[in-house]
């Protein structure tokens, strides 16, 4: 590669006439460079025979505005495969233009060897031709904004298609995602998880000599295909000291936009170089001069281009796509494809009920019939249609104007007697689609799935989304799950479930409200939860008022196996502002899943509301603070919320700790209605034991907040001074200085009466709050002179199909103000000894685990350690914990109260100690005399092994282990 500064910017477009030239953005950091560069150096080690021609399927999604076809943005199918025709003779370098190349790049100029064929079957294997018309929710877009709506009215799975949208695209004539790669931060564009394939405005798709800004001969998409495939522009978005990451493409100061016919080279208007005697490549696909002057890419760039293919996520799927083959075809196959009236909901009492047809078989369709039926029984007569309808094409059948039920009903349709016989592919000839009674709903509309749902749209098992049961405050709650782990029956499919129309006229302000949850697999990007609006009864939905998709989705652990939620925690609540649609009669919410194939996800407690907004009200949402803490002094966390009209620029808290009041005033801030913040305060004076501290929001804006309910926010300290020394143990069977804290009201944790001994508990099994930790908490703990040491114990649990709990052992190195390190972090099938639908009670010693945690890497003889064992419920069921203790090796495997070892010893031995409980002892070492060698204090004996040197001199002695309630001896011989 050149030498040149490894920078990485916007591709930057240069204006071109009302549009600019292209808005495709490069990856922000060095990631994809550095991992396109290895891959390149591996490719060019290896001896590689020919180049395999690659084909690459393509759909082509027409947005246009209602005009018919050939007309408009409604491009007719002779110039969209008249432009991929051209595309694959670029690529191919079967351009006729290419004997226009200098000679002096005749021997770089490439046939990159990649073709582009328009997909021969759609993502659920129909036949198709690769173009799929429709009317889009708005007359234009946006590349730099408009992805995620685009994403989800017209999208093929984008492993097995490049999608290339062709529509009125503003301030750009194109754009395309680059390749997304498995590398963390090679992206700063969350819209990249979204959307990956190609915007071209549909004047320059394709040959029209009467394009606004120059000639198009279709040169527009192979520039931002060249993107979709890693390339950069050829002047590198910089100067003469910034590359491309080509090696055969000159370096150029800028780009060459506006250069034309008659593409004199070199340049006549470029009067500066970055090497004399080297002009610039204007030539090159990845320039931006006039379609007529480019030619050509080279043999560097379809290295890279080649090597993208070989190793990018969604690009060496391409070449073995399921849209590069012919579909299984039948003689007459009339599928009814699309319900297109009524809709699931409709604000008119009456509608005109239409299908959408599409001619799959391979012969023409001259008549048809078609039935419809509402609620299963059928409406007037038959419709006879005469027709000629050529393979792959469309016809709309419209009915006599039906009312709407109500109670809701079904409308349905049926296909027979195509072509006067009876139809080759009968599986596709009836359509049903579920439609609502005709009034629209007033605020509040409220639906959490426990009992009939109003969600409009399919569901059940046989559809993407379904009513299950997904524990959150319970176990028992119920929500809907789209489900996507997995599923490549839905593949790539955006699966939508509506509210009902409302009618939100009269309110001053309102919010749509949900939660979500979402566990997203490893590398995976594409799974999502769109939510978008509607304010014309349900006919387009042209807003996005929430998208999310993959990693940015999540709300619990990446796991690869079918994601359920265990509890609380691993949800999400939102509030969106649906303010801006007030005073409209008609509005309705869809609710998009966007099958990535990766992992569920979960819908509940949907809720449109009116919230009548004062101006300036702001909510305590959470006072978080150390649970417990060795200090007379701590921080606390506020957490508030700002759910007033206005803007909150300052607040007054006063808070309190036992009855004693501060007050504290936070300035110059900028916190959006809805959003929220956190403040911190510090609480003094904590007593020993258990403190209740408080906060109360008293001024927003130099104002008394508007609105006192949900003001008031509370939580409890505990402040313990105790403390203890390793080793330890903690075998429930005498009082132990250990502390229980919980999250919520529910203490869990219990000291517990087992036969024949006793343990700790905590009581899982149908636990009232899911999510909310229970603690059990270590005192101050010093390191009593070990320089390394095993946390170890027992724990007895039995699964329970269908939910999950979760133990945590968690140490703090301050005292408990904070706990950096996790020892462990168990799941249920991690824990079990057993499976049980009832509440387990451990009955034998085969009902136990043994756990070892190792604790050497944590010590450096800290002094404000604590252990806590932490347990999240499920709603699964009972723990047991017993016999916790920190010591300096393995539990003796010995009943003896002392051992020596190796008896004879030679240089040294070990003396091994298994004492029931800690308590101070004296060693000595007498020779057969009685004299005493050497003796020794240990002030906290317990389970542990001391090592001595042995005497110099060979003979018989006995070690004498002296403690509080017993004396131990035994005999040593030392040889020589």
């Amino acid at each position: 590669m050149r030498s040149g500064v490894f920078i990485f910017i916007f591709l930057i477009c240069l204006s071109v006439s009302a549009q600019e030239r292209c808005g495709t953005v490069a990856p922000s950091t060095g990631e994809f460079e550095n991992w396109l560069s290895t891959k390149i150096a591996e490719r060019t080690s290896q001896a590689r025979p020919l180049a395999t021609l690659y084909q690459i399927p393509v759909v082509v999604h027409v947005f246009h505005k209602g005009e018919p076809i050939g007309t408009g943005v409604n491009l007719s199918d002779e110039r969209i495969k008249a432009q991929i025709d051209s595309l694959t003779a670029d690529f191919r370098r079967m351009n006729a233009d290419a004997i226009n190349t200098p000679s002096e790049y005749s021997s770089i100029a490439a046939d990159v060897e990649i073709e582009f064929v328009l997909a021969k079957q759609d993502p659920a294997g129909n036949p198709t031709n690769g173009i799929n018309r429709l009317r889009g929710s708005r007359d234009s877009y946006r590349a730099n904004s408009h992805r995620p709506l685009l994403r989800s009215e017209s999208y093929w799975p984008a492993e097995h298609y490049l999608n290339i949208f062709v529509l009125d695209l503003q301030v750009f004539l194109g754009y395309a995602s680059f390749p997304l790669i498995s590398l963390e931060g090679i992206t700063n564009d969350a819209d990249d998880f979204t959307f990956d394939g190609v915007l071209i405005d549909y004047e320059y798709f394709g040959v029209n000599p009467s394009a606004s800004a120059f000639e198009s001969y279709g040169r527009t998409l192979t520039h931002e295909v060249g993107h979709w495939l890693g390339l950069r522009h050829i002047w590198g978005d910089g100067n003469c000291s910034v590359d491309d990451f080509v090696d055969d493409t000159p370096l150029a100061d800028n780009d060459n936009g506006g250069y034309t016919s008659p593409c004199d080279w070199p340049n006549p208007d470029d009067d500066e170089v970055c090497i004399m005697g080297e002009p610039e490549m204007f030539q090159n696909y990845m320039d931006y001069t006039d379609d007529v002057c480019m030619n050509l890419f080279t043999e560097g760039q379809k290295t890279r281009m080649r090597t993208v293919m070989d190793n990018a996520q969604n690009r060496f799927s391409l070449t073995t796509s399921p849209g590069l083959s012919e579909p299984t075809r039948f003689t007459d196959d009339l599928a009814a494809t699309n319900i297109l009236s009524p809709k699931e909901a409709e604000c008119s009492t009456n509608f005109i009920p239409m299908l959408r047809l599409v001619n799959y078989g391979t012969n023409e369709v001259t008549s048809y019939d078609v039935q419809l039926y509402k609620n299963g029984n059928p409406i007037g007569g038959v419709q006879s249609i005469v027709t000629s309808l050529a393979p792959l094409s469309s016809d709309t059948v419209a009915f006599a104007t039906q009312s709407i039920n109500n109670p809701p009903g079904s409308v349905s349709f049926e296909i027979s007697n195509v072509n006067g016989t009876i139809e080759g592919n009968p599986a596709n000839n009836t359509i049903l689609k579920a439609v609502s009674a005709t009034s629209t709903l007033n605020l509040p509309f409220y639906d959490s799935f426990e009992g009939a749902s109003q969600v409009l749209g399919l569901t059940g098992a046989s559809f993407p989304w379904e009513v299950v049961n997904a524990p959150k405050e319970t176990p028992s709650n119920q929500s809907l799950v789209f489900k996507a782990h997995q599923n490549a029956e839905w593949f790539g499919e955006t699966t939508i479930i509506k509210t009902p129309i409302m009618n939100l006229q009269g309110i001053s302000s309102g919010d749509l409200e949900f939660s979500y949850a979402y566990a997203n697999p490893p590398n995976a990007f594409y799974d999502g939860l769109m939510v978008k609006a509607s304010i014309d009864c349900g006919e387009t939905f042209p807003d996005v008022i929430f998208s999310s998709f993959g990693p940015n989705l999540a709300t619990a652990t990446p796991t690869s196996a079918s994601f359920t939620p265990a509890n609380q925690l691993e949800w999400v609540d939102t509030v969106l502002s649906i303010t801006e649609y007030r005073d409209i009669d008609g509005v309705q919410f869809a609710f998009v899943g966007i099958n990535g194939s990766g992992n569920n996800i979960y819908l509940d407690d949907i809720a449109v509301v009116e919230t009548n907004l004062f101006e300036n009200d702001a909510n305590a949402i959470s006072l978080n603070g150390p649970l417990i803490t060795c200090a007379a002094s701590t921080e606390v966390e506020l957490r508030i919320r700002n759910v007033g009209s206005q803007p909150i620029t300052s607040f007054t808290v006063e808070y309190y700790i036992d009855g004693d009041t501060l007050e504290s005033t936070f300035n110059a801030l900028n916190i959006p209605s809805k959003s929220f913040a956190t403040f911190p305060l510090i609480i003094d004076n904590l007593v020993v034991g258990e403190n209740v501290a408080g906060a109360e929001i008293i001024m927003v804006n130099g104002v008394t907040d508007e609105s006192l309910l949900d003001n008031l926010i509370s939580t409890i300290v505990y402040r313990d001074t105790q403390h203890d020394e390793y080793p330890l143990i903690v075998d429930f069977e005498s009082p132990d200085n250990w502390t229980v804290a919980v999250e919520g009201s529910d203490t869990l944790w219990v000291r517990s009466n087992l036969t024949p001994s006793k343990s700790l508990r905590a009581k899982g099994f149908n636990a009232s709050e899911l999510g909310k930790r229970s603690w059990f908490i270590s005192p101050r703990l010093h390191t009593g002179g070990l320089d390394s040491a095993g946390l170890y114990f027992r724990a007895s649990y039995a699964s329970r199909s269908g939910f999950q709990d979760r133990l945590q052992v968690l140490m703090s190195t301050d005292c408990g103000e904070s706990y950096s390190k996790t020892l462990l972090d168990a799941d249920s099938d991690s824990l079990a000894v057993s499976e049980e639908t009832q509440i387990w009670l451990p009955s034998n010693d085969m009902d136990w685990k043994e756990f070892r945690l190792d604790l050497s890497h944590s010590f450096f003889f800290n002094e404000d350690i604590r252990i806590a064992f932490v347990f999240t419920p499920g709603g699964g069921n009972d723990l047991y914990i017993d016999d916790i203790s920190i010591r300096g090796n393995e539990p003796p495997f010995y009943e003896d109260v002392i051992r020596v070892y190796p008896n004879p010893a030679v240089l040294r031995f070990n003396l091994g100690l298994n004492l029931p409980r800690k308590e101070p002892v004296t060693i000595r070492l007498l020779d057969m005399s009685g004299r005493i060698v050497f003796e020794e204090y240990v002030e906290n004996a317990l389970n542990q092994i001391l090592e001595y040197t042995a005497p110099s001199q060979q003979g018989l002695y006995f070690i004498n282990v002296v403690g509080n309630q017993f004396t131990a001896s035994q005999k040593l011989f030392i040889s020589r």
